[in-house]
């Protein structure tokens, strides 16, 4: 073997796999699925009656949400330097827009709108193979790869914001639910004024099964009142777990009633409670003198 390992499937590998992805063992070095959730499964024709137990569709997705986590964290952190550059841009032509943005209510702030623009000009640019899928419901930006639904949300904070590093408020329409559309819960019981809109999974046709990945990008910026100018200071990228997880596992501790109440048509996400499910659900790339660097 030339000191190169083989892999070969597991039982609890192939029992959690559905039938048309389970292969025997090959002679060739292949990298274990768990290191690339979607190396094996998307080679399926994927359909909801592969999966034999819901436990097993939840292992699925379990793999490919911290894989859809990994590559948009990785994209951030390849292109950390150039977001804070071009965050900061309007900083050099402030008399464009200095006390030009007019704010309504209930309509998010103009400098909100710079994060959106730059976190989704570069996610469009490092996966041009995702398409924008034009779903009607869904977070700012909703791309359909080959197994998958990504709704991306782009939130913004300024650094001394109570709610920073501990909660973040979503929409319904952000988040997945079960199969059975059920309302979400704390530990107090029903929250919201409606269940989560977004389905657990998108069947587009014959063996089109995509699962809905439901990711967060938070921009978090420093005002120089001196100079008259802000700039960009960390983003924090999250993921809520999907509605298929939420009925296999007890995930009730992360969510939180949101800004409006436990009646109120939004939730609030415990991002600490969320890492302690799993670690990579909530990464952090920070802005120094030196540069960046990653602190989760």
């Amino acid at each position: 073997m030339g000191g190169r390992w083989r892999w070969r499937a597991s039982p609890v590998w192939a029992a959690r796999s559905p039938s048309c992805c389970r292969s025997p063992a090959r002679s060739s070095p292949r990298r274990h699925p768990l290191d690339s959730p979607d190396l094996v499964w998307r080679a399926c024709k994927m359909q909801r009656g592969d999966f034999g137990t819901l436990q097993e569709l939840a292992q699925y997705i379990v793999q490919l949400e911290r894989g859809y986590t990994e590559k948009i964290f990785h994209a951030l952190y390849k292109n950390a330097g150039n977001i804070q550059a071009w965050y900061n841009e309007p900083n050099k032509v402030p008399k464009t827009w200095a006390g030009k943005m007019i704010i309504r209510p209930g309509e998010p702030s103009p400098w909100e709108q710079v994060g959106e623009i730059v976190i989704v000009g570069v996610i469009n640019r490092e996966f041009p193979e995702w398409f924008p899928v034009g779903l009607p419901i869904g977070s700012e930006t909703r791309l359909s790869s080959p197994d998958a639904v990504i709704h991306i949300d782009v939130k913004t904070h300024k650094e001394g914001d109570t709610d920073l590093d501990r909660t973040q408020d979503v929409r319904p329409e952000q988040i997945s639910s079960d199969e059975d559309e059920n309302y979400l819960q704390d530990a107090r019981g029903l929250l919201g004024d409606s269940p989560p809109k977004l389905p657990p999974y998108y069947e587009f046709g014959p063996n089109l099964l995509k699962i809905t990945i439901s990711a967060f990008v938070i921009c978090v910026y420093e005002v120089n009142e001196a100079e008259g100018y802000q700039y960009l200071t960390r983003m924090q990228l999250f993921t809520v777990p999907n509605g298929i997880l939420r009925t296999v596992h007890d995930y009730t501790d992360i969510f939180q009633a949101g800004k409006d109440g436990r009646q109120g048509h939004r939730y609030r996400i415990n991002l600490p409670a969320l890492a302690n499910h799993e670690v990579w659900r909530w990464r952090e790339i920070r802005y120094k003198e030196y540069g960046f660097e990653v602190t989760k």
